[in-house]
């Protein structure tokens, strides 16, 4: 996803305008761009080769056009072709490189944790997947301001990605390949009291996908309840997570739904920066 959504810094645009000099609404070159971009969004993690017949197919693009905008990509490394097939080339993978290393998920969201903080006064956790250990870390977090009982995790920290608000917020939008490595794996619990099934599990997943936000029961600690919603690419899949955790008994029907209501709204906002969007405004 990266690697796509980041092409646009290293294109050759003069390369692009030079195709059409006629007066147009926008900026010369943006139809050549979009329609480049058409082409590069289907290259994903389920689809990662495709014809040029397939791509003229979902793009519906005229088969000429489509033909030399391949050509174009190829020759500047960001298709390659295999058998007759073609995948991301190397500048676009390089690309993608580039853009995950300046990507920081704490810098882009630390506001908005500190905003759910602030309004909940219970525990506000960032969590990111790590895809290599097929977990979740504790990136940042902001405790509670309450005396006594609260929530508290160590930046660093990993936990399994089935159990947990923070967690359950980011299994449900990996990718059907990531969920199944997840689901085909032993489930052990965190809180011995609380056990898992790969069966009971899809079924979660298909309910927080729906909502967009989950909330969990002592599913890490006992005595501890939690509400996460998912940070996600353009694409729908998922980088991280926000999440509050609290002590069970502070986390009523009517708690529940006010702090699902204020983390839906931040899941959404921080999708706006996440895709490059340069407002924030109200939800239509």
């Amino acid at each position: 996803m990266v690697s796509i959504c980041s092409t646009i810094g290293a294109m050759n645009i003069a390369a692009v305008n030079t195709a059409s000099r006629k007066p147009q609404t926008e900026p010369q070159g943006v139809g050549l761009l979009i329609k480049v971009f058409q082409i590069l969004a289907l290259f994903t993690d389920e689809r990662s080769a495709w014809t040029q017949t397939e791509l003229a197919q979902e793009t519906g693009l005229a088969r000429s056009t489509l033909s030399r905008l391949v050509r174009f990509l190829c020759a500047r490394s960001f298709l390659m072709e295999q058998r007759g097939r073609y995948v991301l080339g190397y500048a676009a993978i390089d690309l993608g490189r580039r853009a995950q290393l300046q990507f920081n998920l704490v810098d882009l969201c630390y506001d908005l944790l500190e905003e759910v903080a602030q309004v909940t006064g219970e525990t506000a956790i960032l969590g990111g997947y790590d895809e290599n250990r097929n977990c979740v870390v504790c990136l940042a977090q902001i405790p509670s301001r309450h005396g006594g009982l609260r929530v508290f995790e160590n930046i660093g920290n990993t936990y399994p990605v089935y159990a947990g608000a923070t967690s359950k917020a980011i299994l449900a939008f990996l990718s059907d390949a990531q969920q199944s490595l997840v689901l085909g794996g032993t489930l052990t619990p965190v809180n011995p009291a609380v056990r898992f099934t790969a069966k009971k599990l899809r079924e979660e997943i298909a309910d927080i996908r729906a909502k967009k936000f989950v909330v969990t029961h002592e599913e890490t600690y006992p005595g501890v309840g939690g509400i996460g919603v998912p940070l996600l690419t353009p694409r729908g899949q998922s980088l991280g997570s926000i999440a509050l955790g609290a002590p069970q008994h502070r986390l009523d029907q009517k708690t529940v739904k006010r702090w699902t209501e204020l983390l839906l709204d931040i899941s959404r906002r921080a999708a706006q920066r996440i895709a490059g969007s340069s407002t924030e405004g109200p939800e239509q």
